[in-house]
């Protein structure tokens, strides 16, 4: 069998001078299965020619994988870094980026000298541009996706371009179910993220409705309020302080000179008022302002998360 393949590459074995032609031309042979390739590219009889012309023929057939396994032998075996292109062919096509972009690499390492190292080099750097793609799937189609807290417009099953990176996903099904991940992918990669309604999730769905934007509104408003009373408390505090020293001390020199005993108890007596404003004002300020504090800590450890589905996508809100 490995013989009967190799008779018919064009680059194979000679045939006998007196053997009849055969039929049909070679191309018309079907090629090789991966069992059968594989045999022939571990056979020693293959020369380097061959390999490359059967990587050739599947390259044609795109049948992208062998080209690339028929391609790497032939390099093996004539060390041509030329070959390397055609691997990082077989593998862009394949969607493999960064594969396509290590054979480049590879290739102007073993040819520094190259004269396509400005094209080479350009299309390294286009690859190294390439997108990553989640392709989102769920048990039932049509799930609402939030990609990094943003609601897209696809909805499951969807293939989505991402940046590299870290990336949060969101699926929503039936406005009370939900699956969430968090992915890494680097560029050009494809990554499949297959969500359930069995998917762990710790957020929790509720339909949104007008009374929580009324309570956000409220709550801003109650927020308002609050620091314009600790504000103006506070300065209170500050003025009745200052007017209590000063009253103090003219009440102090007035009682030290001896003179105008009345003046000097009127003053004492503004003086004690003012101190007293003062201590009232600075307690009622800070009072408000850790009661406040207090409670919009306790509403921010009860706050969940809410998704509104809306059309092909869903927003994002918090409720207190």
């Amino acid at each position: 069998m490995r013989l009967a393949w190799l008779a018919v590459l064009p680059l194979g074995l000679a045939a006998p001078a007196g053997a009849q032609a055969p039929e049909e031309p070679a191309q018309s042979t079907p090629l090789p299965s991966d069992a059968e390739l594989n045999a022939l590219l571990s056979n020693p009889a293959t020369t380097a020619d061959q390999a490359y012309e059967l990587g050739t023929r599947f390259f044609e057939a795109k049948r992208y994988e062998s080209a690339e396994s028929a391609w790497q032998r032939a390099h093996t075996l004539g060390r041509d870094p030329t070959l390397l292109v055609g691997v990082a062919d077989t593998r862009e096509r394949r969607g493999d980026e960064p594969g396509a972009v290590a054979m480049l690499q590879q290739y102007l390492v073993e040819r520094p000298d190259a004269p396509d190292r400005p094209a080479i080099e350009a299309r390294i750097a286009t690859l190294l541009q390439s997108p990553a793609v989640l392709r989102i799937i769920s048990e039932q189609p049509g799930h609402a996706i939030l990609l990094d807290g943003v609601p897209v417009e696809k909805k499951t099953p969807a293939d989505l371009e991402v940046a590299p990176g870290s990336h949060a996903v969101i699926v929503v099904g039936e406005g009370t179910k939900v699956g969430e991940k968090t992915v890494q992918v680097g560029y050009g990669e494809l990554k499949e993220l297959d969500f359930t309604p069995e998917t762990p999730s710790q957020v929790l769905v509720q339909q949104s409705d007008d009374a929580s934007l009324q309570a956000r509104i409220a709550t801003e408003r109650e927020d308002r309020i609050i620091r314009r009373a600790v504000i103006s408390t506070g300065s209170i505090a500050a003025a009745s302080f200052v007017s209590a020293t000063v009253l103090g001390s003219l009440a102090l020199r007035q009682y030290s000179s001896g003179t105008n005993a009345p003046k000097t108890s009127r003053l004492t007596v503004f003086a004690e008022v003012s101190l007293g404003l003062s201590v009232l004002s600075a307690i009622t300020s800070f009072t408000l302002f850790q009661t406040h504090k207090n409670k919009r800590r306790r509403e921010r450890e009860s706050a969940d998360l809410r998704i509104q589905t809306r059309g092909a996508g869903a927003t994002v809100t918090l409720r207190f």
